[in-house]
């Protein structure tokens, strides 16, 4: 199974330079899920989940112990570590180890994803959550169910200096 705990040496400042839009204050990483979605714990202790796939940032407990203890529980290895999807994932031969994580050639948030049977890939970490944050706060106007055109291009001159 995924090391979703075994985060030392993964930075959270890295994880969430492109989700700075949403994820606004310091964290510490707790966890990250097979698929990337991270487990944070902000200053006052409460422990949130940043899901890449929806881009959507939600509290989940009030502290790191309540995680922890809700973390073991069956429901939570369903809904916030996405046991089920990580368990057929392997099974199709996709292990990502720490530090990588399994990602979506078309990403969830589009329609078209689901129509693609081999969507699946093991990606870096690092890069993956960066790409989620970028491409989520660049379509978070966007209408449910709106179409967007994607162009891959260069950040403008300046924009990854300031961030780095």
């Amino acid at each position: 199974m995924y090391p979703c705990f075994d985060v030392d040496g993964i930075s959270s400042d890295k994880l969430l330079r492109e989700w700075q839009w949403l994820v606004t204050g310091e964290f510490q990483l707790l966890a990250v899920n097979a698929f990337g979605d991270l487990f944070l714990e902000d200053v006052d202790g409460v422990v949130k989940r940043l899901d890449i796939a929806g881009g959507k940032v939600s509290a989940i407990a009030r502290s790191k112990h309540d995680f922890e203890r809700a973390a073991k529980e069956a429901e939570s290895k369903r809904d916030w570590f996405l046991e089920n999807d990580t368990e057929q994932a392997e099974r199709r031969g996709y292990r990502p180890g720490k530090g990588r994580c399994i990602g979506n050639k078309i990403p969830r948030v589009f329609a078209e994803s689901a129509d693609v049977a081999e969507n699946l890939y093991v990606a870096d970490l690092d890069e993956y959550v960066s790409f989620m944050g970028d491409l989520h706060q660049q379509i978070s106007d966007v209408p449910n169910g709106g179409k967007v055109r994607i162009k891959i291009q260069p950040k403008p001159e300046g924009q990854e200096d300031a961030k780095s």
